[in-house]
């Protein structure tokens, strides 16, 4: 029981997470006793005790089922066992008293041979309120006593008296209870029943209930209602049929026949109950049955192959394994691998036959013990097999209650290994004697540290006045480097690095010692430290000739620096090159790189200069002479130096050649100054004097400049010719050729044989000026240089900048333009108001004389007075844009969602404004901007929006923005044709009647103006009757 119970609940299983969800209580009984073994999770809430208790008192579900009921359920059971399922309804009384029914559907599972081994149940709780539970006993009741002849009358009658009240409790219970003739047509269905179905009452009157069935179920439903007689006047069925979300459902229908007094059947009483969920629930118990089963049966399966397995290390096994009675008696001889077999002597008998009578009755002693105790006995024995002695680890464990599993497996060999073991323990500890190392032990576990007597001597610590290790430790090491060994200790114990930190501590009387320290961490299998064991020794010697050696090589790397003199040395075995700083400064290195070999020497000297280096040290290290040679080397920088190289050959006792000492200066100042000399005499009036353009001679191949005349240091501010000498050129623009351009270039000079581009310079001084930049390959002498001409183009640059200038001025006259436009319309208001009051006038006298009958002179008037309205509108609105457009800009953040609100709460704010207008905002972005006409431009858009949109039903204006941060506002009024959408930002234009829209035309010509003012764009899309789009990029 126990063992089912564990199986299902195991944590891997996921089969039993899926019962605990169910909501119907799910249990399995064991054959043919009825013994508990499972209840799911729902049975601790229907039965109000835990499963354990129902699982421990295998019968206490029977006992919980309320008296009159345990027949039923006997019966039940019976039947399952005899077709295979059964179901019933029935009522239990949990251990709190409260009466609950369920409804329970039962099947029997057998085992190979036929007989049945387990019941598996699903039951669902039906239980209702008091009333309810009334009301159905109270229809059983009826329907039981409607057989009985001279109670039938009484019952119809008290039917009849009571109908309103019955109709009423039916219409209300949530089973189905339906009423129909004996050829199914029905008479009476509850709302339940009508609502599964998705029909009303008088839909379903006068249909036959077996339509509905399913075609698969018709046949069995038809087979039980010709059995109905007196005699087995009811039956139960569970059939399909399709509720009214058109899916099929499972319904268990209770069909009571009702008879009359010549026992025909009149009408069927039917009561019915939606089980889909406890149908779908017993399908997927029989299918978790069925898996359990297949993984029942791969148990098996992987218990037989796990007994194969260990059947196969055993006879792996270099042990001699025996099977013995507790008198010696051998039941079974396990000989080892065939490589060690030839270590033991195979028993057929008893024990006695490969041990002495001293060792046969020690044995037999350690027999007993191991029979008395169950607890493993271990032993060590000595024997002599074949002439020679062996060692043998013998393990003795309980097998059964009279037999005995003996492991002997020969340790000679480990026994050997041992001894020396403990040889080499002893000589190492003479040895950490005499070398003067401490050795300590950190218990991890137990948080105790142990040292060793020389570990309190490099302390300096008296062990009988300091027992706690730690508290001395702590004591002595120095303050500034406690927490280094801290934190060594923690990486340590991570895993991070290993324990092998350097630090000080403080002696008694002051002084200081180095020490340094090495530790191993012992781990458990999870990994976690367990001991830290390590060593510590006196290196204070070392550390202060590491300080002194120190000092003397901060010395003399000073010097090199100074003197611009490194130095280096080759060893000629291993072919390691070491380098001092200084060499590492004159190669334009950084001091932490390491060196290059002799062979990458090749990419630092000149291409022209290497194979006069190689031949000069290749000959020295033959001849074994020293050498003195001046060569060039390339930095990475392109930066040129020279430099005197000399070297010394290093031989051994034997005559060997093993190291090659030397130096390298930097003789590039001297040399520069050489070359210039040279460079002075022979291009002086060849090329340079004669010039007015900046001239340069650049090498083609390091693309570094080796001469200019005087205009070009004039031109580039610089204090003498040094200083544009020894520098990549493009250096000194504005905007530095990348290496795609440079190779550009170089294939045009090959091409073409000339490349010209006018580039922005930078001077020394930092001043800026435009050149015009020509190179042509020269050759002079036997070498060929690029000739570099920049001449200085910056009055002409100069010139285009007038004309831009110029193109600001047309600016300024459209601005003043405006303004002209503003003073203009200004002006144009005075004779409007006098025209506007003279018609007031006119109308008054005309009023008096009685002149305004005249439709016409009424009229007139009208036109007068509209058309000047429309001017004067038309005017306020040029002086609208033209003022806009004047105004200067104060920009500022903005947040856009602020200027929509406020341009929202301004239109709501009008009496006239629509109160259905609908406004969807999504995300907005923030910019930058003059906040007062940029809330225009929303006031306007929005309040056009509005205002195109108010003949739709439901009005709705979208604000959002596009991933680019341009801000869209969409209405669903009248749109426009997209073929006129360049007109509508034009002033007075207008795409729709004045009488339909009103408006003057210039709201959209001043939003386009705040946009343009901003470095913006705004555009329109739209179609008509679909709305428009207005699209606004800031």
């Amino acid at each position: 029981m126990r063992q089912a119970q564990e199986f299902i609940h195991h944590p891997d299983n996921l089969l039993a997470e899926i019962i605990d969800s169910f909501d119907d209580l799910i249990w399995s009984l064991a054959l043919p006793k009825l013994t508990a073994l499972y209840f799911n999770a729902v049975a601790a809430k229907i039965y109000q005790c835990s499963c354990n208790d129902l699982l421990d008192n295998g019968y206490l579900w029977l006992d919980l089922i309320a008296i009159d009921d345990q027949p039923k359920m006997q019966q039940a059971i019976a039947q399952a066992q005899q077709t295979g399922s059964s179901q019933l309804t029935y009522r239990i009384q949990p251990l709190n008293g409260e009466v609950r029914y369920l409804s329970a559907r039962l099947k029997i599972f057998k085992d190979a041979s036929g007989l049945p081994i387990r019941l598996d149940a699903i039951a669902q709780e039906i239980s209702a309120t008091g009333d309810r539970q009334n009301s159905d006993y109270a229809v059983q009741d009826l329907t039981n006593n409607h057989q009985q002849t001279h109670k039938k009358l009484y019952v119809e009658g008290v039917i009849l008296q009571s109908e309103s009240n019955y109709r009423q409790i039916v219409e209300q219970q949530s089973d189905l209870i339906l009423r129909s003739l004996a050829d199914t047509t029905i008479t009476f269905a509850n709302e339940a029943l009508c609502r599964m179905l998705g029909g009303r009452l008088e839909d379903l009157i006068g249909k036959r209930w077996i339509d509905f069935a399913d075609p698969d179920d018709l046949q069995n439903v038809l087979n039980s209602l010709s059995t109905l007689c007196p005699s087995q006047s009811s039956f139960i069925a569970i059939n399909r049929d399709r509720r009214a979300n058109n899916q099929i459902g499972w319904t268990q229908w209770i069909n009571q026949g009702i008879f009359n007094a010549q026992g025909e059947l009149v009408e069927i009483q039917s009561v019915g109950r939606d089980i889909t969920t406890l149908k779908l629930s017993e399908l997927a118990l029989k299918q978790l049955n069925e898996e359990l089963e297949m993984r029942i049966e791969q148990r098996t399966a992987d218990l037989r192959e796990s007994e194969a397995r260990k059947l196969a290390i055993i006879h792996a096994l270099p042990d001699l394994l025996l099977l013995l009675k507790p008198d010696g008696t051998c039941v079974q001889c396990i000989m080892p691998s065939m490589d060690d077999k030839t270590k033991y002597i195979p028993i057929k008998h008893h024990i006695s036959e490969v041990l002495s009578p001293e060792t046969l009755a020690a044995q037999l002693q350690l027999y007993k013990k191991a029979i008395a105790t169950r607890e493993v006995q271990i032993y060590d024995q000595q024997l002599t097999k074949f002439g020679k002695t062996v060692y043998e680890e013998v393990r003795i464990a309980p097998y059964c209650e009279d037999e005995l599993l003996v492991i002997v497996r020969d340790v000679t060999d480990r026994q050997i290994i041992e001894q020396q073991l403990q040889n080499v323990t002893d000589r190492l500890t003479l040895a950490l004697k005499s070398a003067a190392i401490g050795i300590w032990e950190w218990d991890i576990v137990n948080n105790r540290l142990f040292w060793d007597e020389r570990t309190y001597e490099l302390y300096g610590v008296n062990p009988d006045q300091s027992a706690d290790a730690y508290l001395a430790w702590a004591s002595r090491v120095h303050p500034s480097d406690r927490p280094l060994t801290e934190a060594a200790v923690q990486k340590a114990l991570n895993g991070e690095q290993d324990y092998e930190p350097e630090f000080r501590i403080v002696l008694p009387d002051g002084k200081i010692r180095h020490l340094k320290a090495y530790a191993l961490v012992q781990r458990n299998d999870d990994g976690e430290p367990q001991r830290l064991i390590g060593i510590n020794f006196d290196i204070t010697a070392r550390k202060l000739a590491e300080e002194l050696l120190l000092k003397r090589d901060t010395h003399l790397k000073t010097a090199q620096r100074i003197g611009k003199l490194g130095s280096w040395e080759y060893e000629t075995d291993t072919g390691q090159l070491t380098w001092s700083d200084e060499v590492f400064r004159i190669y334009g290195l950084e001091p932490r790189d390491n060196p290059p070999d002799y062979e990458q020497l090749q990419l630092y000297i000149h291409p022209e200069d290497w194979e006069h280096f190689d031949k000069t040290v290749q000959a020295a290290m033959k001849l074994g002479q020293s050498y003195d040679l001046e060569h060039r080397i390339i930095q990475p920088n392109g930066s040129l130096i020279y430099v005197l190289a000399r070297g010394e050959m290093i031989y051994n006792g034997s005559g060997q050649l093993t190291h090659i000492i030397g130096t390298a200066m930097d003789v590039t100042s001297r040399k520069l100054a050489e070359a210039e000399l040279t460079r002075s005499r022979d291009l002086r009036e060849a090329l340079f004097n004669e010039s007015t353009d900046a001239l340069f001679l650049v090498d083609p191949q390091t693309l570094l400049t080796t001469d200019c005349n005087h205009p070009a240091i004039r031109l580039f501010a610089a204090s003498t010719k040094a200083e544009l000498i020894g520098i990549e050129g493009h250096t000194l623009q504005r905007s530095q050729f990348s290496n795609a351009e440079l190779e550009a270039i170089d294939l045009e000079l090959e091409t073409k044989g000339f490349w010209s581009r006018e580039i922005e310079y930078v001077t020394l001084k930092g001043d800026y000026f435009w050149g015009n930049l020509a190179v042509k390959p020269i050759t002079v002498g036997d070498r060929t240089i690029n000739l570099v001409r920049v001449t200085d183009i910056s009055d002409r640059k100069l010139a285009e900048a007038k004309i831009i200038q110029t193109a600001n001025q047309l600016a300024n006259t459209n601005r003043e333009l405006e303004s002209f436009s503003y003073s203009v319309s200004h002006d144009l208001r005075a004779p409007l108001r006098h025209m506007h009051g003279f018609v007031n006038a006119l109308q008054q006298r005309l009023k008096t004389h009685e002149a305004l009958n005249d439709p016409k002179v009424a009229h007139y008037l009208q036109v007068i007075e509209s058309s000047s309205q429309k001017m004067a509108h038309l005017i306020d609105g040029l002086l609208t844009l033209s003022r806009y457009g004047r105004r200067p800009l104060e920009a500022t953040e903005i947040s856009i969602r602020t200027l929509v609100d406020e341009a929202i709460e301004i239109l709501r704010s009008d009496p006239q404004h629509n109160p259905l207008v609908e406004f969807a905002i999504g995300e907005l972005p923030t910019t930058v901007g003059d906040p007062t006409l940029l809330q225009q431009v929303f006031r306007n858009l929005i309040g056009n929006a509005v205002k195109f949109s108010r003949n739709q039903p439901q009005p709705l204006i979208q604000i959002d923005s596009l991933p680019d941060q341009t801000i869209r506002i969409k209405d669903n009024g009248v749109g426009f044709q997209m073929e006129y959408a360049d007109k509508l930002f034009g002033a007075f234009q207008r795409l729709h009647n004045e009488r339909e829209f009103e408006g003057t035309g210039i709201g959209l010509a001043i939003v386009q103006r705040i946009v343009q003012r901003h470095g913006g764009s705004i555009w329109a899309e739209g179609y008509p009757d679909q709305g428009a789009t207005f699209f606004i990029k800031l």
